[in-house]
């Protein structure tokens, strides 16, 4: 009880000094629900700092690896892995998240309001800044329709807000390493993945309430941290728009 207490007091005085934003004691009227999927994850990889050329240059772009501000937030990093749509590893071993300062702080208010809820929750990073050079690999090697394809990956020239640290892709998970079920799995690209056609899939019995509901508990943590979603994918939510990002944030090639 001490412990949580100091966490809980220790997150107070961070989000009342270091940003605008203070949390609210406003509870999230939503249930979630654990489903038993087990996230794939290497946790030795978590316990040994980066030495990727990758992490090198994030470091020297001044961008903040978001567990020295929070050790609960998970990383699971899919485009380090093969675990992607493009099966093989994108990141140059990169095992740590980098965002921009502004960015990482209302990741941690966004944890801080889901723990403040679920005490046993955490959130879970998929993916955060991309490096431009990785978006246009991205988009050259994706082999789906092109209407398909601006649906879930931004066109390299237009930018995507992940190439300036301005995006991430999160979800949650429980104890034991349980990944709440959202309905599809991290970059799903299909329908049932769309906020937008949620009540349409609930209604066919594709999406079930557990599920919607787990997401409704991501999007109000996310979204009361200042973030905003989007309509075609349930993991995705952008911290600002791009002529923001733009003029805040370094552009990571």
């Amino acid at each position: 009880m001490f412990k949580k207490t100091i966490y809980q007091l220790l997150n107070v005085f961070f989000l009342l000094i270091f940003t605008d934003c203070s949390p609210s004691s406003e509870k999230i009227n939503v249930t979630a629900k654990k489903q038993a999927i087990n996230l794939q994850q290497d946790k030795e990889n978590r316990k040994i700092n980066d030495t990727s050329a990758l992490e090198h240059l994030l470091i020297q772009q001044n961008l903040i690896n978001i567990n020295s501000l929070d050790s609960n937030i998970r990383v699971v990093l899919h485009y380090s892995t093969a675990n992607n749509f493009l099966n093989k590893p994108l990141y140059d071993g990169l095992t740590n998240c980098y965002l921009p300062c502004e960015v990482a702080l209302k990741l941690c208010n966004a944890q801080y309001y889901l723990k403040s809820q679920f005490s046993n929750y955490n959130l879970v990073i998929f993916d955060g800044v991309r490096p431009l050079k990785i978006q246009k690999q991205m988009w050259k090697e994706l082999n789906i329709p092109l209407k398909q394809k601006v649906k879930y990956l931004a066109n390299p020239n237009e930018l995507s807000l992940h190439n300036y640290g301005a995006a991430v892709d999160v979800g949650i998970i429980g104890n034991n390493d349980l990944l709440l079920d959202m309905g599809t799995p991290f970059d799903f690209f299909g329908e049932i993945s769309e906020p937008k056609k949620e009540i349409k899939h609930i209604e066919n019995g594709l999406l079930s309430k557990e599920a919607l509901s787990n997401r409704i508990l991501l999007r109000t943590v996310m979204t009361k941290a200042g973030f905003r979603m989007i309509t075609s994918e349930w993991w995705h939510f952008n911290s600002d728009t791009k002529a923001s990002a733009a003029a805040k944030y370094k552009l990571i090639e």
